[in-house]
């Protein structure tokens, strides 16, 4: 997380939602942050502002057991991209594609509306993630049943 991205614990000068303990955990010390060498589901993420999100998953038995994010953006990106893998770990696959934009909200005690592109960011790049795993996943049954004909013929 790049320096100019942390925010003092007391700032009123601040809006007053950045002051709100949620925020400020998921801003300051981002839970699950970095990468994953072993992911096998990843997608990167451009948002309109041209802040992005690299989400890293490692998935056993359709259930996140690791999860990494790696921001460059805003403080609400970074406060999101940590209050999504909070959500989203330990979830098996079908619960973390249920996860919203309003999700990540919550979790951060709000959101102004004209950051909520952040909260969909990141959203939208874990399921991006999660389809990256499937298409692996598919993609090796579909060459197993290709190798399987090939034998046959």
């Amino acid at each position: 997380m790049e320096k100019d991205n942390y925010l003092p614990e007391k700032d009123h000068d601040h809006d007053p939602h950045l002051l709100n303990e949620h925020f400020i955990i998921h801003a300051n010390r981002p839970r699950h942050m970095g990468t994953l060498s072993h992911a096998n589901g990843y997608a990167k993420g451009v948002g309109i502002c041209g802040d992005a999100i690299k989400v890293y998953l490692s998935i056993s038995d359709r259930t996140i057991t690791d999860i990494k994010h790696a921001p460059r953006g805003c403080t609400y990106t970074v406060a999101c991209g940590s209050a999504m893998s909070h959500l989203a770990y330990g979830k098996t696959l079908e619960e973390a594609l249920k996860i919203t934009p309003e999700d990540v909200e919550k979790e951060l005690n709000g959101l102004p509306e004209d950051h909520m592109h952040c909260a969909s960011l990141v959203v939208n790049t874990l399921g991006e993630a999660i389809d990256n795993f499937y298409q692996k996943v598919w993609g090796n049954k579909k060459q197993a049943v290709v190798a399987i004909t090939l034998k046959a013929s």
